[in-house]
């Protein structure tokens, strides 16, 4: 279903606690199952505060404007480039302190998991597993995901079918499928990328991988066109403060899995941030210098042109 407003905070815990048993759903509406139903958030707020929700897995996004997401003590910051991950049965407390029109997916227990285990079954097991419902829980990282052409093609498919053709139940649960096999893909690249760090226990392996990324969110959701861009003031104390490890243990680690320095990592965010900001804006190149954290002009034309072969002017007229 999709929801054009929050359900009442009251209501959803307890209904979230009790994992749905009565099968009822905001508004009344009857479920064909227990457990968390799948439904999307589409509405507009001008502000909320909705702590400590025993949720689904879900996707935390905005269409426009930005919110925070809490897990497990982490507070990660969302704006409309990203989108958030949160596990069944994880706690989470969204917080939206300014207008924002957000577009949060909730993908329902029995269907997220019939999906998943789908995705990851070979085909030859398909017919001797029959109707048999042999699950296995997912568990993904916490972390940002960038919101890349083909992700936003799904959203916005969504959004129009809906808004065209009103909810219909079928595609509406394709499309969901659609997302959940797209993040799987996600995952498998994070998988990639965990297989880069040193040779050492699993858990010890995916427990760097965790603090790792908690400094690889922290730039990211330190680095938006719609305020200013203080992430150039970050230091590798703070980067490393955030992954809870020693400076140089993380600059090693850092680079080791992401393949590039921090600082190397955040140039390329300021580029990609300035080829959008020069087709999609006017914004004169020295004030785009200043937000996107460069030195001075200069420095920031001499980057663009070594990277993409264009002056920042002349790639903003070939745009036009």
């Amino acid at each position: 279903m999709i929801l054009h407003e929050f359900p009442d905070l009251t209501w959803l815990q307890s209904q979230a606690s009790t994992g749905f048993t009565n099968r009822m759903g905001w508004g009344n509406r009857m479920l064909d199952t227990e457990g968390f139903p799948s439904v999307i958030i589409d509405t507009h707020t001008n502000g909320c505060f909705r702590p400590d929700i025993k949720g689904p897995f879900s996707f935390f996004l905005n269409i426009h404007g930005s919110s925070k997401c809490s897990v497990d003590r982490q507070t990660t910051y969302i704006n409309e480039e990203h989108y958030f991950v949160s596990n069944r049965a994880q706690l989470y407390t969204l917080q939206i302190e300014e207008p924002a029109d957000t577009f949060n997916i909730h993908f329902g227990d029995a269907f997220s998991e019939s999906v998943l285990n789908a995705l990851i079954t070979p085909a030859d097991q398909v017919l001797s597993n029959g109707t048999e419902k042999q699950q296995t829980p997912f568990a993904f990282f916490n972390q940002l995901h960038r919101r890349d052409a083909v992700f936003n093609s799904l959203v916005d498919a969504i959004r129009r079918s809906y808004q065209e053709q009103g909810f219909n139940r079928m595609h509406f649960e394709e499309q969901l499928a659609a997302l959940l096999s797209y993040h799987l893909l996600q995952h498998r690249h994070i998988v990639d990328s965990l297989h880069r760090l040193p040779p050492i226990r699993q858990t010890t392996r995916v427990e760097l991988y965790k603090r790792l990324s908690r400094a690889r969110d922290l730039l990211h959701s330190c680095f938006t066109a719609d305020r200013p861009c203080f992430s150039a003031d970050l230091s590798l104390d703070q980067l490393s403060a955030e992954a809870c490890l020693s400076k140089y243990h993380f600059l090693r680690l850092f680079r080791q899995t992401y393949g590039l320095s921090p600082h190397q990592y955040l140039q390329n965010l300021r580029l990609e941030k300035a080829r959008t900001m020069l087709t999609t804006s006017s914004i004169p190149i020295t004030d785009l210098s200043d937000l996107l954290g460069f030195a001075n002009s200069q420095s920031f034309s001499r980057l663009f042109l070594q990277r993409t072969g264009h002056s920042p002017s002349h790639y903003r007229a070939l745009a036009k």
